[in-house]
C-alpha cells in the first residue's frame, strides 16, 4: 500500500495544471451543491413542515418511480461527452436524439401507468402525481448536450450558475404552491419550474442547436450500452424501495424511510458530490496511464473520507434532536433510521468515485455486474424485512446491504486498478481513525462527561455538533502529526487556511 500512496506525488508534479483545474471545478461544485442542498434543506424542510407524512409519501412514489425509469434508460449523456475529448457534430445530434426519444418514452410511461397506480395503492391521488411528473423527463430530455463541454474542460462556473438559478425557481414555486395551497402539487410545481430553467440555461450559456441524427449510433452505443445497463441495475437497486414500502407499509412509513434515506445521504452527499464529479474528467484525462489514474483516485478516497464520513457519521450521532428540531415531531420516527443509516452511507462515502474510477478507464462491464450482484442479494432481503417487520425490517435491510456494496466495492477497485482491495482503507486510516474516537465520545463518554439531558434539544444540537466536530478535527490532526505530518489532505487544508488567512489580513 505504502507503493500506491507515495507514487501519487510525483504524478502530482508532472501535471500540476490538471491538479489545480480538479481542484477549482471541486470548489465551484461544492460551491454550487452547499447553495444548492441549503436551498433545498429549506424546501424540504418548509414542505415537510406544511404538509402531512402520507402526502410526502404518495408524491415520493411518484417521483421515485420517474427516477426509476430515468436510471433504467439513462445512456449517460454526459459521461459520454466527457469521455469522447474528440466528440463532433454527429455524437452530439445522436446523444441529443437519443436523450429526446428516451424522455418522451419515460414520459408517455408515466402518463399510461398513472391509472394503475391510483388503483394498484387504492389512492386517487397517485393518477395526479404519476400524470404531474411525466412533464419532467420529457422535458429534460431535451437539454443541449453541448452544455456537458464545460464538464469535460472542467469549467464548472457555468454549472455553478445553472445549479444555482434551477433551484432557486424550484424552491420559490414550491415554497409559494405549499404555503397557498397547502397541496402535494407543490412539490411538482417546483420540480416542473426548476427542469424548464435548466433546460433554458443549457442554450443559454452554450449556445448550440441539435438536430435529429443516428449518424453515430455505433460510437455512442459502444460506450453508452454498458453504462445503461449500470443505470438500469442502479436505478433498480436505489429507487424500489419507496414504491414498495408504500405498498407494505402505506404512504406514512414510505415518508418516514424517504426523509430518513434522504436526509442520510445530504450529509456526505454534499461534500461526496463535488470531489466525485471533479475527479472523472481529471481521471479521464489520465487515459492510457493506470499507475497514475490509481493513485489520483485513492487521493480522492482520502479526501472522501477526510471530509464526507465525518459529516455522515456526526448527523447520525445527533439524530434525534435534528430530527426534532428540523423537521418537528411529527418526524420522529425518521430519527432512527438517520441514526442507522447514516454510518453506512458514511462508510459507503468513501467509494464514492470507485464508479468514475472505474468508467474512465473503460470497464463499465465490471460496474454492471457490481450492481447486478447487489440488486440480486439485495432486493430479496429488503422485501423480506419489509414485509416481515415493516419500516424498522426495511430501515435494518437498507443498512446490513449498504455494507455489503462496500465490500463489492474493495472488489471493484481490486479488479479495475490491479491494486491491493485494503488500499482505500489505508488511505483513509486518519480520518477512519478520528471518525472511531468522534463515535467513542458520543457513545460512551459524552453521556457522563457532558451530560445535556435536561436541555432543549436545539442546545443539545448545536453543542453536540461542536463538540463533535471539534473533537474530530483535533483527532484527525493529532494523528497526522503522530505519522510525522505526511503529504495528504491535512497538509493541503492547512495550505488552503494560509492562503484565506493571508487573502483576508490584506483587506
Amino acid at each position: 500500500m505504502s507503493d500506491s500512496t507515495t507514487s501519487f506525488s510525483p504524478a502530482l508534479q508532472e501535471t500540476p495544471s490538471l491538479t489545480a483545474r480538479v481542484a477549482r471545478g471541486a470548489a465551484w461544485i461544492f460551491g454550487a451543491g452547499l447553495i444548492a442542498r441549503a436551498l433545498g434543506a429549506v424546501n424540504t424542510i418548509g414542505v415537510a413542515r406544511l404538509l402531512a407524512p402520507d402526502a410526502i409519501g404518495v408524491v415520493a412514489t411518484a417521483t421515485i418511480m420517474m427516477q426509476l425509469l430515468q436510471g433504467i434508460s439513462d445512456i449517460g449523456v454526459s459521461q459520454a461527452v466527457v469521455r469522447f475529448r474528440d466528440a463532433g457534430r454527429k455524437d452530439l445530434d445522436t446523444l441529443f436524439t437519443l436523450s429526446a426519444l428516451r424522455g418522451l418514452v419515460i414520459g408517455a410511461a408515466l402518463l399510461a401507468s398513472a391509472p394503475l397506480a391510483a388503483q394498484f395503492y387504492d389512492d386517487p391521488r397517485l393518477f395526479w402525481t404519476f400524470a404531474g411528473v411525466a412533464a419532467f423527463p420529457a422535458m429534460m430530455g431535451l437539454v443541449n448536450p453541448r452544455f456537458y463541454e464545460f464538464e469535460r474542460e472542467l469549467k464548472f462556473s457555468r454549472e455553478f450558475i445553472a445549479t444555482i438559478l434551477n433551484r432557486l425557481a424550484g424552491v420559490a414555486v414550491s415554497l409559494t404552491v405549499a404555503i397557498i395551497f397547502r397541496t402535494y402539487w407543490a412539490i411538482i410545481c417546483g420540480l416542473i419550474a426548476g427542469g424548464f430553467v435548466q433546460l433554458v440555461l443549457s442554450y443559454a450559456l452554450r449556445p448550440h442547436l441539435p438536430r435529429f441524427s443516428f449518424k453515430s449510433f455505433s460510437k455512442v452505443f459502444g460506450f453508452s450500452g454498458w453504462l445503461a445497463g449500470v443505470s438500469f441495475m442502479a436505478a433498480l437497486n436505489n429507487k424500489l424501495d419507496v414504491p414498495i414500502l408504500t405498498r407494505l407499509a402505506g404512504g406514512g412509513g414510505a415518508g418516514v424511510y424517504f426523509m430518513g434515506l434522504h436526509l442520510s445521504e445530504l450529509a456526505a452527499g454534499q461534500i461526496a458530490g463535488p470531489v466525485t464529479r471533479a475527479l472523472y474528467p481529471g481521471l479521464s484525462e489520465m487515459q492510457g496511464e493506470p499507475d497514475r489514474m490509481r493513485a489520483a483516485f485513492l487521493r480522492g478516497v482520502e479526501a472522501l473520507g477526510a471530509f464526507a464520513m465525518p459529516a455522515a457519521f456526526g448527523l447520525a450521532f445527533v439524530a434525534r434532536d435534528f430530527t426534532a428540531v428540523v423537521l418537528g415531531e411529527k418526524w420522529a420516527e425518521a430519527a432512527p433510521a438517520i441514526a442507522l443509516l447514516a454510518p453506512v452511507i458514511g462508510l459507503q462515502s468513501l467509494f464514492f468515485a470507485t464508479q468514475a474510477y472505474a468508467v474512465a478507464l473503460g470497464l463499465t462491464r465490471l460496474v454492471f455486474f457490481r450492481e447486478l450482484i447487489f440488486f440480486l442479494v439485495r432486493m430479496p432481503v429488503f422485501i423480506w424485512a419489509a414485509m416481515a417487520h415493516g419500516l424498522q425490517g426495511a430501515v435494518a435491510a437498507a443498512a446490513g446491504m449498504g455494507l455489503f456494496h462496500v465490500a463489492l466495492n474493495f472488489a471493484l477497485f481490486a479488479r479495475a486498478g490491479g491494486g491491493a482491495f485494503w488500499a482505500p482503507l489505508w488511505s483513509a486510516r486518519r480520518p477512519i481513525g478520528a471518525v472511531a474516537l468522534m463515535a467513542l465520545w458520543f457513545l460512551a463518554l459524552r453521556p457522563i462527561v457532558l451530560p445535556l439531558e435536561g436541555l432543549a434539544p436545539v442546545w443539545r444540537l448545536g453543542l453536540d455538533s461542536l463538540s463533535g466536530a471539534g473533537l474530530y478535527v483535533a483527532a484527525l490532526f493529532a494523528l497526522w502529526r503522530a505519522e510525522g505530518a505526511p503529504d495528504g489532505v491535512e497538509t493541503r487544508a492547512l495550505a488552503a487556511i494560509a492562503v484565506t488567512a493571508k487573502r483576508l489580513s490584506r483587506n
